[in-house]
């Protein structure tokens, strides 16, 4: 089987168009009222919960690929594809990682009512994602321990991205920045197409 796990704050539906062609993919949602606190518990959820197998395929986003390489690390997995993530927290923008001690003190619920108000898919669905999940995988992801599996990912990146500025290990540059899985699906579609 294969999955596909969306960004921080974000569901399936960041999944449109050209993904739903993919053929047999299950599109997943992070787990509600999920209580994991580090990037392998929620892994170790996420394979509980949706019946991860070794074998399987795992995709992912931002987040969705952090956990996608975790879920690599505690299953042999067939492939690993990445879109726009980190295999390790030092390829992190390291402005975020000096800020991200102060998340507990970030208002999110005021910033997702904020972001509510524009008229996009993203910021729709941040203004609907649980704050406190967003608070703890915010600080999660910089205490991770990273990519240690033996399955080597097939890794799609930005070339502008400022999130996680483009790393030096890329399968595939496209000319975008941290949502390329949403500005560009049709290059990220078409490599995965070629790839399964």
């Amino acid at each position: 089987m294969r999955y596909v796990l969306p960004g921080m704050g974000a569901t399936n539906a960041m999944f449109k168009g050209p993904w739903r062609g993919l053929g047999i993919i299950q599109f997943l949602d992070w787990p509600e009222d999920s209580r994991a606190e580090s990037i392998k518990s929620l892994a170790r959820e996420i394979i509980q919960q949706v019946g991860i197998k070794p074998g399987d395929t795992v995709m992912g986003t931002s987040l969705g690929g952090i956990v996608a390489c975790e879920i690599s690390n505690q299953l042999p997995l067939d492939q690993l594809i990445l879109i726009g993530n980190a295999t390790k927290k030092d390829e992190i923008n390291p402005l975020l990682r000096t800020l991200s001690p102060l998340i507990d003190l970030t208002p999110l619920s005021f910033v997702q009512q904020s972001t509510g108000s524009i008229p996009s898919n993203l910021t729709q669905m941040f203004s609907m994602g649980d704050p406190q999940f967003i608070r703890r995988m915010s600080k999660a992801v910089f205490s991770w321990d990273g990519h240690q599996s033996n399955t080597r990912p097939f890794r799609i990146h930005g070339t502008k991205d400022s999130v996680i500025p483009l790393p030096n290990t890329v399968d595939l540059k496209i000319d975008g920045g941290h949502l390329i899985a949403m500005t560009h699906p049709e290059e990220c579609t078409e490599a995965i197409r070629n790839l399964i």
